[in-house]
């Protein structure tokens, strides 16, 4: 057992905050309580837990069925390598690496974010109120649109065929410049019920990748020779607006211009710029567009962004920065959204602003502001220079301008999204090893009187990882048209399915109520294929279609002769990353 002192010496800001929230403050008024505590033994060391709030008996689970409190008979864990979904769900393979686009060009590596746009969209126009189903209308086409898929990273090995021996050629580098970014593909339904991905639609099929031309917004714009990016990078999850566009996340950006093997070996004149690691906006519906990267929302290692709109049309902006011991921001914008029929000009919205981030500990917004904050005016390093010498620098760095001013570094910050009901904002912590958290929690923020511009908040914890709650290191979260959340998990690939990890089988989507007598208890809907992680889950406006991303199937192979997954296609094809679109949903 370790000792107390021990036990001190890796406690967290974050994780004292947990120990003194949980013993002096309830939870959430449910069953999650009981798991909470007992996954949160001061330290938050999963063995040293108590086994309480084991998941749900048979015969619980049977009476929830018959009482039709749950949307679907929840599966077992699988180490299958396949998808495996519920009774009376199918899923259809939409699009997976290397599909042609059908303009020459081809579907990227490790899909991540998803967003679908109605292709009647732009003619009906979009509902605020709808920030589940990315502020579609009801009544807007769910049978055929355009889907907004992210590519994260990718493996040299499937891509270029490098396997991590001396330097890259320039083929190899240029074929993997190709795989990362976006693609946009029309998807649509036909009369059996059956998704497909539709490669004869040169009007919108497209992709953005590495090379892609992309101007700079904002403060920053100018940074490191800009407002012109070359590409978009660590494409990570992402968030839609309430005028029609999305929005990709750039994450881990650092390892690019790195030499191989230890990065990817890019150009270093290019890829190590500051011109990574923001929030990129794209319209979909405009192949010939060029895409922006907003540096008004900060310069981080950004994995989403969840829209919300107040009363007074005040549009506001929260993120996560998906490292350990990181920080929760939110972005306010300055101009207001008052006319959506306006999409030009709105899209002009997240250029200018104000970004804070999160203080837990005092439950308020702290502004990461140059010009107001005398403490980041006189920041300096280790060396004595100064770490700022404007609202560039901040932006640009805003890990270190949040930690100058006393924000909270969490655990892991990454999936970020607000309840269609109540307006809460739902965090997901995927875990931090390093103090001891294996498997993570999800944290509620309430703004104070329900206002997103709030300078202060209140929080606390609907759920936490562990076997005793079945689930561990929950990521992307995506809420339904009755405020269920649904949860993917993001076991590391070289933990799945071992050690403490081992009672979860493959990575999986969960589905919690978050109200009622069953709130924060997690029941399993799907199973993922082998070393995969499922990411960017998103529904269609009538939220009878989820569209779900399988990343990494068989990451772990040790050659292209010794596969540990042959998903999709089987046999002994190599393994490819894709995307689904599951049906058998009842609204």
């Amino acid at each position: 057992m370790t000792s107390h002192d021990q036990r001190a010496e890796r406690k967290s800001i974050w994780h004292d905050l947990l120990e003194r929230r949980i013993n002096r403050r309830s939870l959430v008024a449910t069953g999650a309580a009981a798991a909470a505590v007992a996954a949160l033994p001061l330290d938050l060391q999963t063995a040293e837990a108590a086994q309480y709030n084991a998941p749900m008996s048979a015969p619980a689970l049977a009476q929830r069925q018959a009482q039709g409190s749950l949307p679907f008979k929840p599966i077992g864990t699988s180490t299958a390598d396949d998808l495996i979904l519920p009774e009376g769900f199918r899923y259809d393979l939409l699009a997976h690496r290397g599909h042609d686009m059908g303009n020459g060009s081809m579907f990227g590596e490790n899909a991540d974010f998803l967003a679908f746009f109605p292709i009647d969209m732009l003619e009906k126009g979009l509902d605020q109120t709808r920030p589940q189903f990315g502020f579609t209308r009801s009544d807007l086409s769910s049978n055929d649109g355009l889907l907004l898929v992210n590519h994260e990273y990718i493996n040299p090995m499937f891509i270029s065929g490098y396997t991590g021996s001396g330097a890259k050629s320039s083929d190899q580098i240029n074929a993997e410049k190709h795989m990362v970014g976006m693609s946009v593909i029309r998807v649509k339904r036909n009369s059996d019920g059956r998704w497909y991905f539709d490669q004869s639609d040169a009007a919108h099929n497209r992709r953005i990748d590495a090379t892609t031309p992309i101007t700079l917004t904002g403060p920053a714009a100018n940074i490191d020779g800009g407002p012109i990016a070359i590409g978009s990078l660590g494409n990570c999850s992402g968030g839609v607006t309430p005028w029609g566009t999305a929005l990709s996340c750039e994450e881990n950006f650092q390892d690019y211009p790195n030499a191989a093997p230890t990065g990817y070996g890019w150009e270093p004149e290019i890829y190590a710029k500051r011109h990574y690691g923001w929030v990129v906006e794209v319209d979909p519906f405009d192949k010939n567009s060029t895409p922006r990267k907003h540096t008004a929302l900060g310069r981080f290692r950004h994995e989403n962004v969840a829209v919300r709109v107040g009363g007074d049309g005040t549009v506001v902006a929260y993120m996560g920065d998906d490292k350990a011991d990181s920080c929760v921001y939110k972005f306010v914008a300055e101009r207001k959204l008052t006319n959506l029929a306006d999409r030009p000009g709105n899209m002009q919205i997240l250029e200018s602003g104000q970004l804070y981030a999160a203080d837990f500990a005092n439950g308020k917004w702290i502004l990461l502001d140059y010009n107001s904050q005398s403490a980041l005016q006189s920041a300096k390093d280790s060396k004595g220079n100064l770490l700022f010498t404007s609202q560039a620098d901040v932006l640009a760095d805003a890990q270190a301008a949040a930690m100058v001013l006393k924000a909270t570094p969490v655990d892991r910050p990454e999936d970020i999204e607000i309840h269609p009901l109540d307006g809460s904002v739902y965090i997901a912590l995927t875990n931090n090893t390093g103090h001891g958290n294996f498997h993570g929690q999800i944290v509620r923020l309430a703004e104070t009187d329900g206002n997103p511009a709030a300078m202060s908040f209140d929080w606390s914890i609907f759920a936490v990882g562990g076997s005793q709650s079945g689930f561990s290191s929950p990521d992307n979260l995506v809420f339904d048209g009755e405020g269920n959340l649904w949860m993917v998990t993001d076991i590391s690939s070289s933990r799945t399915n071992k050690g403490i990890y081992k009672f979860q089988g493959n990575n999986g989507l969960f589905f919690f109520r978050t109200s009622g007598p069953d709130a924060g208890i997690a029941f399993q809907f799907a199973s993922g294929p082998v070393e995969c992680e499922l990411t960017g889950p998103c529904w269609s406006p009538d939220g009878r279609t989820l569209f779900l991303s399988i990343q990494h199937p068989g990451e772990e192979s040790k050659s292209l002769s010794e596969l540990s997954s042959h998903w999709p296609i089987g046999g002994n094809e190599v393994p490819r990353s894709g995307v689904v679109a599951i049906t058998g949903f009842k609204r």
